[in-house]
């Protein structure tokens, strides 16, 4: 057992001698003779971490024992020291080399990875540690000492990295008024309240997690509020307050955001007038092909448009097969299966719709179009009827002349409901039935669905859909696009 009184002897003995003008030596005798007694009182009062470390960064300033105190309790097997650009007189690398001999004189030394020379504000501590620490296992980032700007920087990386923060603490009883300083025996080494909660940064993993499930205004809001103003509660609010350049680049994500929220509600000439906005970046496959030339909504009616939507264009196998992919999204991601059936339904009108257009006589077809432009599309039921009898029919005056019945496409989704014969037939009947009802059909009704019109764009063009972007860039690729991978950890820019 270590009698306290003999310690805080030593310790008044050890400030006494203290040579400021040659403090290594005085500080190998710390090592020596104090340090391993200050560990064993702490341990005997429990007051030592139980974590240990692969990487203990320290974020140095002028009082080295607490550091030693940090490198003892947690054994780490690496050390990086974040230094001052200068200490009194002496450059930071001096500094720097002296504390790694003395970690040296240590029962157990660690390697002494790296010294980081900075300059004491929150962006440089945050660049450095970012640039320096690639990993987030086993890494522990010691603050005890450091000035009030590295200490911001080292818990805004921590709050990024989810990297524990520590500090050496001391007793209020261990603290001597006349010299002003507090006894070593009285440390507390501890893990300090997880950053995360401190700077309410856990929101990036919302972002994140909120862009992969394609709520990009959610994400957008987030970032920068409704109004785009970052006002408090924000994530930029945060960043501008400690991390101010990364600005640039939260707007950018932002611009991003609001190009695919645009084309994910269809707006494809407001998402292409968007995408002007941002470099280097290749929107969906729908809006590179279909911006400026979509239908534009008035207060009774849509206008423009591509005046020949229903031909085999590129932009209609663009508008179809984006519309796929947002069926396919309503299933997987948002579990709307209502939706996705009568989105699947309205796609397939629009298929067979393009089917009659092709199969009318090539000097009327530009006729038909016309009339679809004045009377709207046909009906589905009606246009199976007439494809499955394969004979010639009437619509509108024009006259279609058909070389047999259609292929029975859908028999090949058996044992489907709608693999039969009469499959379309109920195929058609329950779309309508849930346009009119309240009800939710289950996710394997939805799925159904989408094999449908699936089987009918096989049948019609074959596998064709390789080479049309319907997804949004990975995570990653995109914080790389917008500058994000500054300033956001590995963790946190990885998919």
């Amino acid at each position: 057992m270590i009698d306290r009184l003999s310690l805080e002897r030593k310790t008044r003995q050890y400030w006494e001698d203290y040579d400021h003008a040659y403090p290594e030596l005085s500080l190998e005798l710390y090592i020596k003779n104090l340090l391993p007694d200050e560990m064993q009182y702490a341990q005997e009062r429990n007051t030592l971490p139980k974590e240990r470390c692969d990487i203990l960064v320290l974020l140095v300033g002028f009082s080295i024992e607490p550091l030693l105190q940090a490198v003892w309790a947690y054994r780490p097997n690496r050390v990086l020291l974040v230094l001052n650009e200068h200490y009194g007189q002496d450059p930071g690398q001096n500094w720097g080399k002296m504390i790694s001999r003395l970690l040296d004189k240590l029962p157990e030394p660690p390697e002494v990875e790296d010294l980081a020379i900075i300059q004491a504000a929150p962006e440089k501590v945050f660049q450095v540690l970012q640039q320096r620490v690639r990993q987030t296992e086993g890494v522990i980032i010691d603050i005890t000492g450091a000035k009030k700007n590295m200490t911001a920087g080292a818990f805004l990386f921590a709050a990024f990295a989810n990297v524990p923060v520590s500090y050496v603490d001391f007793d209020d009883e261990a603290y001597d008024r006349e010299e002003r300083r507090p006894y070593g025996w009285g440390c507390h080494i501890g893990i300090l309240r997880n950053p995360y909660e401190m700077f309410a940064l856990r929101d990036w993993e919302r972002v994140r997690e909120l862009y992969r499930r394609y709520k990009f205004r959610d994400a957008r809001i987030l970032l920068v509020g409704e109004d785009g103003m970052g006002q408090s509660g924000t994530i930029l609010s945060v960043m501008r307050e400690y991390l101010s350049s990364s600005e640039p680049a939260i707007q950018e994500l932002v611009k991003v955001l609001r190009c695919y929220e645009l084309w994910d509600a269809g707006l494809y000439n407001e998402a292409a007038e968007q995408t002007k906005k941002i470099e280097k970046f290749e929107p969906p496959t729908a809006v590179a092909v279909l911006g400026g030339k979509w239908f534009k909504a008035t207060r009774a009616k849509f206008e423009d448009g591509p005046s020949d939507f229903y031909y085999d264009t590129e932009e209609f196998r663009a508008y179809v097969y984006d519309e796929l992919a947002r069926i396919e999204r309503l299933i997987s991601i948002n579990h709307d299966y209502r939706s996705a059936f009568l989105r699947s339904g309205g796609l397939n009108e629009i298929v067979m719709t393009a089917r009659m257009v092709m199969l009318a006589p090539r000097g009327q077809r530009n006729q038909v179009l016309k009339k679809i432009a004045e009377k709207g599309i046909p009906r589905a039921e009606w246009l199976f009827e007439q494809l499955v009898l394969g004979q010639p029919f009437k619509w509108h005056g024009i006259q279609f002349i058909l070389r047999g019945p259609i292929r029975k496409w859908w028999k090949k989704l058996a044992p489907s409901p709608f693999g039969t014969d009469e499959g379309w037939r109920d195929f058609i009947y329950r779309r309508n039935d849930l346009a009119h009802k309240y009800y939710s059909p289950p996710r394997e009704w939805a799925q159904d669905a989408l094999a449908f019109i699936k089987a009918n764009l096989e049948d019609l063009w074959g596998h064709d859909a390789q080479t049309t972007n319907t997804k949004i860039m990975p995570w990653s690729k995109l914080c790389e696009l917008v500058g994000l991978n500054q300033y956001l950890t590995p963790n946190l820019v990885s998919d």
